[in-house]
C-alpha cells in the first residue's frame, strides 16, 4: 500500500528532531533502518498509525520513542485486537515492545501478562537482520488466531483433514499447546504444594509437641532417679540401724517387727512417733498423687477433694505435735 506523504513527513521530522524533542534511539547511524522498518509496517498494516510518546520501562527509566498503534484484525473473527508496537531505543537489535489494550483480555494467557505486555516466541527469539516489525505483526495474527487473547467461546473441533502449514505456524501452534499444558500442570502443582505445606505445618507443630513431652519425660525421669537415690540412702541407713538394734527384738519369720523396734518408751514418746509417722505418711501421699494429676490419671475435682481431706488430717496431726513439743499434752 502506498503511504500518504504526511506519513513520510511525520517520520522524517521525528527522526531528525534534536534537543528536548529528540528521540532516544541509541544507534543514530541506523535511523534510516528504523524509518524503513516503520514505513514497511505501516504499508503492510494500514490500520496502524504512527506516533511519538514517552515510554516508561519497568526500572523507571523513560525514553522518547516511535510507535504504531491501532486495531489488529484476526481472520475469521469479528473481534480485533487493539495493540501498540513500540520500536525499542536499541532497535533493530532489541525486539519491539508490544502491548495489548483490549478490555476483555483472557486471564492466564500464555503470551500476555496482566499488564498487557506480549511475549510471543517471535519476540523472544528476535534476531536482526532476520526479524522485523512487519513479520512480527503477521506472526501475532497467526498466534492470536490459534490462541485468542480475549475471552471467547470454545472453538469448534478442528477438521479431520490436515492442512499444510508453514514451519512458523506449526511452531506457534505447538508453543500454544505446550503453554496450555504447562499452565494446567502448574495449577495442579500449586494445589499439591499447598497441600504439602499444610502437612508440613502440622508435622512441625506435632514435632514441637513431642519435644515438649520429651522434655517433660526427661524431667520426670531425673526426678525419679533422684528419689531412687534418696530411698537407697534411707534404706542403707535403716538397714545399718536394724543390724545394730535387732538383738533383743521380736522376730516374725526371721524378720524384725518394725512396730516393736520403734516402740516408744513412754506415752509421750509413743504419741510423738505415731504423729511424726502420720505426718510423714500424709506428706508422702500428697507428694505421690501430684504426678498422677499432672499426667491426667486423676481429674481436678478428685485431686482437690483428696488434697483437702489429707490437709485437714495433717492439720490435726501437726496440731498434736505442737502440743507435744510444748508439753501441753
Amino acid at each position: 500500500m502506498v503511504l500518504a506523504a504526511s506519513t513520510y513527513s511525520f517520520i522524517d521530522t521525528a527522526l531528525s528532531n534534536t534537543g528536548p524533542l529528540a528521540l532516544s534511539y541509541s544507534h543514530t547511524n541506523l535511523k534510516w533502518l528504523i524509518r524503513d522498518h516503520l514505513l514497511a509496517l505501516l504499508a503492510d498494516f494500514p490500520f496502524l498509525s504512527p506516533s511519538i510518546d514517552t515510554f516508561t520501562h519497568d526500572d523507571g527509566t523513560t525514553v522518547h520513542l516511535l510507535h504504531a498503534s491501532g486495531p489488529l484484525p484476526l481472520p475469521s473473527s469479528p473481534s480485533t485486537i487493539l495493540l501498540t508496537i513500540w520500536l525499542h531505543q536499541n532497535h533493530p537489535f532489541h525486539p519491539p515492545l508490544v502491548y495489548i489494550s483490549s478490555p476483555d483480555i483472557a486471564r492466564n494467557h500464555p503470551f500476555i501478562d496482566p499488564s498487557g505486555a506480549v511475549a510471543s516466541p517471535y519476540i523472544i527469539s528476535w534476531q536482526y537482520p532476520k526479524s522485523n516489525p512487519s513479520d512480527l505483526a503477521r506472526n501475532l495474527i497467526n498466534l492470536f488466531t490459534f490462541s485468542p487473547p480475549f475471552v471467547v467461546e470454545p472453538p469448534p473441533p478442528p477438521p479431520k483433514t490436515c492442512p499444510i502449514v508453514s514451519k512458523r505456524e506449526a511452531i506457534d501452534r505447538l508453543t500454544t499447546f505446550l503453554h496450555r499444558d504447562m499452565a494446567s500442570m502448574k495449577a495442579r502443582a500449586d494445589e499439591d504444594i499447598e497441600g504439602v505445606l499444610g502437612l508440613q505445618a502440622r508435622l512441625v507443630e506435632r514435632a514441637r509437641e513431642l519435644s515438649v513431652m520429651e522434655r517433660a519425660v526427661e524431667r520426670e525421669r531425673a526426678e525419679l532417679k533422684r528419689r531412687e537415690r534418696e530411698m537407697e540412702e534411707a534404706k542403707g541407713v535403716l538397714v545399718n540401724w536394724l543390724h545394730v538394734n535387732e538383738r533383743g527384738r521380736s522376730m516374725d519369720d526371721g524378720r524384725v517387727v518394725v512396730d516393736e523396734v520403734f516402740e516408744g518408751g513412754d506415752q509421750y514418746s509413743k504419741l510423738m512417733i505415731e504423729n511424726e509417722a502420720a505426718d510423714a505418711a500424709i506428706e508422702e501421699v500428697m507428694y505421690e498423687i501430684e504426678p498422677g494429676f499432672n499426667v491426667g490419671l486423676v481429674n481436678l475435682e478428685r485431686y482437690m477433694k483428696e488434697v483437702r481431706s489429707l490437709a485437714r488430717e495433717q492439720f490435726f496431726v501437726r496440731a498434736m505435735l505442737m502440743k507435744l513439743n510444748r508439753g501441753l499434752y
